[in-house]
């Protein structure tokens, strides 16, 4: 794959895997009940129990592709993002627990590789045709188109309470936007590589934070509502997919040599360097009970990870 395009977008230009390989994690979603988990891969939606990781079942779904998801804020949808490389792109919503589809959304020219909510009834689709669409899930229309990168969009994340969305790019920038007006804010463009997810810091006392991993080998840590890049990690992997702890104390990333590294944000220094799977890392995820970590990897590679809490 070349490291010029993002991972995401390489991921979402593979053609479809050889029945002898499984094909790798690239989303993994916390049930709102925290007792099971949905994994992604282009062998479709599956539901595993925790801890133990025995399948469950299959989810249906009409995407061939899939690059995100996430539940609802009031854990009753499921919306997952994906499409056909250079031909559509979509969201679709299933019920949760069900599992049954209630709409699809369609609207892109390319893949959607980012899937953000924004409340129970409307969420932001990002894709590879260098766009952002806001949906009304209830009208299946769109409420804004959002333009301004360049190149494709690899990740959302809204902070809902003060009406903005955070994009990242294959174009290297962050943008931040009014949600509810569709203007853009504002352009953080200190990354120098593509830019491939982002994540919130759960709540805590003071502005908001996000973190933002690159193929610049970085983790950068930024204050999008003053447009501040308040410091940065440099790695020796390549850092693909990234959380925070649940009590925001740590930023979890997971990299191209198979480790997630846990930081400290406000050190940037590495606090630990866990193995996780052989070869590259592509998907992470927090529990946010009982504070373990998923990984997901290639040929469908899959590990628990709890961190060391005796370790500062």
């Amino acid at each position: 794959m070349s490291s010029g395009l993002g991972i995401r977008a390489c991921l979402a230009l593979l053609p479809a895997i050889a029945a002898a390989a499984d094909p790798p994690v690239t989303a993994i979603a916390f049930a709102p009940d925290g007792e099971s988990v949905v994994l992604a891969s282009q062998a479709g939606l599956s539901v595993r129990d925790w801890p133990d990781l025995n399948p469950v079942r299959k989810l249906s779904t009409t995407l061939v592709n899939i690059h995100d998801m996430a539940f609802s804020p009031d854990g009753r949808s499921l919306a997952v993002a994906g499409g056909t490389p250079s031909e559509a792109g979509l969201a679709q919503i299933l019920a949760w627990p069900g599992g049954v589809s209630s709409c699809e959304l369609h609207g892109h020219d390319d893949s959607v590789l980012a899937v953000a909510w924004m409340n129970d009834s409307a969420i932001a689709t990002a894709s590879l045709d260098h766009k952002i669409v806001v949906w009304d899930v209830i009208t299946r229309q769109p409420i804004e188109r959002l333009k301004g990168h360049s190149r494709g969009v690899s990740n959302l994340c809204f902070l809902r309470d003060k009406d903005v969305l955070i994009s990242s790019g294959l174009d290297q920038n962050l943008r931040v936007w009014n949600s509810k007006s569709g203007k853009m804010v504002r352009t953080l463009n200190n990354h120098t590589k593509e830019v491939h997810e982002l994540a919130l810091r759960p709540a805590t006392e003071g502005l908001p934070m996000i973190a933002s991993v690159s193929n610049d080998h970085t983790v950068r840590l930024w204050q999008p509502t003053i447009g501040r890049m308040v410091r940065f990690a440099q790695l020796s992997a390549t850092p693909l997919a990234v959380e925070w702890l649940a009590d925001g104390s740590q930023v979890a990333v997971a990299a191209t040599d198979g480790y997630v590294r846990l930081i400290d944000p406000d050190t940037v220094e590495v606090l630990q360097t866990i193995p996780a799977v052989r070869g590259w890392a592509y998907s992470l995820a927090v529990h946010r009970s009982d504070g373990s970590l998923l990984v997901g990897g290639q040929n469908g590679q899959l590990k628990r990870i709890t961190p060391d809490s005796s370790r500062p």
